[in-house]
């Protein structure tokens, strides 16, 4: 036959056993509404996130004009960025900063030009 003491200690393990898998439980489902919760409010700002993946939802809807533009937009930036001072210019100007279109249409020094994708490149007079 079983004395008090273990009756107790049995008693003890059990309920340590019990609370422990009971705490697990309840800090999962915690978790699990907080994920949920948050789930819905970035559902609410436009984000959907789901097993497959997440998803964003925009107002813009990029056709294939709004795309070309912003292409050729992004090769004028490339090509203004590319542009360098001319060979004859004092030595005392060493920077490299570009020069936007409008000035190089107005900086005309007696140098041959000609126009590549509406910019107009200088070349020096050396090939006259």
């Amino acid at each position: 036959m079983a004395s008090w003491i273990d009756i107790i200690a049995f008693l003890t393990t059990t309920i340590l056993f019990v609370g422990t898998i009971f705490g697990i439980v309840l800090i999962a489902k915690r978790l699990s509404a907080a994920v949920q919760n948050t789930k819905q409010s970035l559902q609410n700002k436009g984000i959907s996130i789901s097993d497959k993946g997440v998803s964003i939802k925009t107002s813009k809807r990029f056709d294939r004009e709004n795309y070309v533009d912003a292409t050729q937009r992004g090769i004028i930036k490339v090509l203004d960025a590319s542009n360098f001072p001319p060979s004859g210019t004092d030595d005392s100007q060493h920077h490299f900063k570009s020069k936007s279109s409008s000035d190089l249409l107005s900086a005309d020094n007696g140098s041959h030009s000609s126009k590549i994708f509406g910019i107009r490149r200088a070349h020096s007079g050396a090939s006259k």
